[in-house]
């Protein structure tokens, strides 16, 4: 199942207690399966996590700037609620991406 930035880190209060440890382990699960749909997508195999970012933004079936916009949300994380939002907003935006190719099955909220 493909897993969703905001329900970890909402339903986890993240956000509201500013916990960037947290977020960012949200953020790295949801990364790790954008990951393996984008690997199994473009039918490529994940052997690991190491360079996997770097490897898939360059398949034909990958988000736009893929690679950069992971970093950037990243990059944004601190222990406030205003970067831990910004931060899980540009993991959802390549989510509803990515969902392009095998359709809406995001986690209802």
């Amino acid at each position: 199942m493909f897993t969703d930035c905001t329900f970890f880190a909402v339903n986890g209060n993240a956000i509201a207690r500013n916990d960037v440890v947290y977020a960012a382990g949200c953020c790295l699960r949801s990364v790790a399966c954008m990951n393996q749909v984008l690997f199994a997508l473009n039918e490529d195999y994940l052997l690991n996590e190491k360079g996997a970012i770097a490897v898939a933004n360059k398949f034909a079936i990958c988000p736009q700037d893929y690679q950069q916009r992971v970093e950037r949300a990243f990059a944004l994380l601190a222990a406030d609620a205003k970067s831990i939002t910004e931060a899980i907003a540009i993991i959802e935006a390549i989510e509803d991406d990515l969902s392009q190719w095998y359709g809406n099955r995001r986690l209802a909220m």
